[in-house]
């Protein structure tokens, strides 16, 4: 008989001893404990010693595992007993969880609203709707939840609720939110407007490390801390200290940062960090930009030790199996009870109008586009073996064809936003033309783009340019300097160190309550989330969208959100090039939303376009086979042609 005991020494170390201890000597078995569980043999105490880590629990059960597996016999002492009945209690309070999960979503009275409303007033001021009451209710019932509703719903009031009652009750002692740069100003703003007496609130990101460290010993003094993804993963171990200090309600904002299932720093950064926070919560209005396989490491960040979806391994190969539905329908069922979303048509918001516009390509322009179509083609018996270079030369086609399909001259520039060079201009067709095409004509997708802005303006309406190509952003802004466009990409700094016409929020602020402010140019990585301009302006123009299905989706949202009243027209203008990349896209990015819709209920007007994510994943496989196509088709024209 073999005896596993948490060694009264060490807490943090299983011994492994007995009479049958010998029977571990095969390699079998001392590869498991040594290469699987780290573990090490002590000679002169004839036992094992195995490092039980961060999840004492997680390591027992993968030896008992092993042990059952193989007719082992062995017996628990006391402490290790009490750890399995502790999984066991963990098991059975999940399960409750899902149960009033689900009951909080279907069944809820007005009595319930009225009580927590009372309860709320009158130190929290906000006047909460049905339905963020309704959400508020549905996180106390699940404790770490999402909430997945449209943005523009309210979920941040819905947490500042939530989080209020948890420090009524004495259940934590403070709040931390890690998301985009973007979001912190609002996260200040909706406090302000949410409590009566408004919190000590801390940006940790932004600043020196010297200067993180210092704010990280003032932690304590604040209520409330802000800091981004890319911060917390370069200051994961401090983050975790801050964690271990206090009670803390851990809050990732825009969530879908988070998506990558396996080899993201970002995903692994709040998955070490969620063990040490008192409670969760996920907001996003985008849970799923690529597929199925972007819901694992948010969902597995709110119930780490239960792991709903399963092990990473066993849920990418059952949602990547043949019958999509099935495993559509799978997923939804078990997370169900631990989400609440609040849809567009459930905030009874005016309908918006969507204006599929496409553009003829000029003479020029289309033969570019067939020309370096016609090369890539010519190109195809080069590719690459590696896996991971192979798809960065099948991504960087992709997004040269978008280049030419809304502007050529971007192919003489670097390409930040991708990170790609200037096009290699040898054996390319037409590369004088290429070179100096911005004085030979205005890109037509740019000239449509500014008479709808002209027309709008002279109306005295505000209203939006997206582009994902910072030089698009320039090339228009000049086209209309007569307006003093305000021009915002990722650029430029969220929050500048000195005063200066070039910080971020106050251009922002500027387009949103200067009547001299009626045009913003900006791209969707600068501005697409948690940004409200639907009190200024209802009107929206994409001059090409990236492959970024997040910032897409959250760029429709910036204008089309609570707080709309019933006669407001909301106009969006997608401008396509004909017989181009753009129209796959198009076809593309409504397919993969429908997916959504099916797993988290969404109710988008039909008209809405999807999106088209860059992320690795059998649908970007399928994009890519579907541009390799449109290359084919495209190239063989070309040859006609000529």
């Amino acid at each position: 008989m073999i005896r596993i005991s948490k060694r009264s020494s060490d807490h943090s170390i299983l011994a492994i001893d007995g009479e049958g201890l010998k029977t571990l000597s095969s390699p079998l078995h001392r590869l498991f404990l040594r290469g699987n569980l780290g573990g090490e043999p002590q000679e002169g105490k004839r036992e094992w010693s195995v490092p039980m880590g961060d999840n004492p629990s997680d390591t027992l059960q993968r030896l008992i595992k092993h042990f059952t597996k193989y007719q082992i016999e062995f017996e628990l002492d006391d402490k290790c007993r009490d750890i399995l009945d502790s999984i066991k209690r963990a098991v059975e309070s999940f399960q409750r969880v899902l149960k009033d999960g689900l009951s909080a979503k279907i069944r809820i009275n007005k009595h319930d609203l009225k009580e927590l409303q009372d309860f709320l007033h009158p130190s929290f001021k906000r006047q909460l709707t049905n339905r963020q009451l309704q959400g508020v209710y549905h996180l106390l019932k699940v404790h770490n939840g999402a909430n997945l509703s449209v943005p523009g719903s309210g979920k941040t009031s819905v947490v500042l609720a939530y989080y209020y009652i948890l420090r009524v009750k004495k259940e934590v002692d403070a709040m931390l939110v890690i998301g985009p740069s973007s979001c912190f100003e609002p996260w200040e703003t909706e406090c302000q407007a949410c409590f009566k007496k408004t919190p000590k609130i801390l940006r940790l990101a932004g600043q020196p490390r010297d200067k993180r460290h210092e704010l990280y010993l003032l932690s304590t003094n604040y209520q409330i801390l802000l800091t981004t993804y890319h911060s917390a993963a370069r200051d994961t171990e401090q983050l975790a200290k801050v964690l271990r200090s206090r009670r803390y309600l851990l809050v990732l904002d825009e969530s879908h940062y988070v998506k990558r299932p396996q080899g993201g720093i970002l995903a692994d950064t709040v998955l070490k960090l969620a063990p040490y926070a008192r409670q969760r919560i996920v907001l996003t209005g985008t849970p799923m930009p690529n597929g199925l396989a972007d819901l694992w490491t948010q969902f597995t960040f709110l119930w780490h030790d239960q792991l709903p979806l399963g092990t990473v391994e066993s849920y990418l190969r059952k949602i990547q199996g043949d019958n999509k539905e099935d495993a559509l329908s799978w997923v939804h069922h078990v997370l169900s009870p631990l989400f609440f979303r609040v849809t567009k048509h459930e905030l009874a918001l005016p309908r918006p109008v969507f204006h599929i516009c496409k553009c003829e390509m000029s003479p020029l322009q289309a033969r570019i586009y067939r020309g370096v179509a016609a090369r890539f083609l010519l190109q195809t018996s080069e590719l690459p073996r590696d896996q991971e270079i192979l798809r960065e030369w099948r991504r960087a086609r992709a997004i040269r064809l978008l280049q030419i399909a809304s502007n050529p001259a971007l192919l003489r520039s670097t390409c930040d936003e991708f990170q790609l060079p200037p096009l290699d201009m040898k054996d390319v067709p037409l590369r004088n033309a290429i070179e100096h095409y911005s004085s030979y004509e205005l890109p037509s997708k740019i000239k449509f783009t500014c008479d709808i802005v002209r027309e709008k303006c002279e109306k005295g309406q505000k209203v939006i340019v997206w582009s994902t190509f910072v030089h698009n952003l320039i090339m228009v802004s000049n086209q209309l300097k007569d307006f003093s466009p305000i021009v915002v990409h990722g650029g430029i700094p969220l929050v500048s160190s000195t005063i200066d016409e070039f910080d971020r929020e106050r251009l922002i602020h500027k387009f949103k309550t200067s009547s001299n402010a009626l045009v913003l140019i900006a791209n969707p990585a600068a501005c697409a989330e948690s940004i409200s301009l639907h009190k200024v302006c209802h009107d929206a123009i994409y001059l090409d969208r990236s492959f970024n299905c997040a910032h897409y989706l959250q760029s429709l949202d910036r204008i089309h959100r609570l707080g709309l009243g019933p006669k407001d027209i909301v106009s969006y203008y997608l401008i396509l090039s004909k017989d181009s990349i753009d129209e796959i896209v198009h076809s593309r990015l409504h397919d993969k939303m429908q997916n959504m819709r099916k797993v988290i209920e969404s109710k988008f007007p039909n008209e809405v376009p999807g999106y088209w994510s860059n992320d690795l994943g059998e649908e970007e496989e399928r994009d890519f086979n579907l541009v390799e196509e449109h290359i084919q088709d495209i190239a063989k024209h070309h040859v006609r042609k000529t």
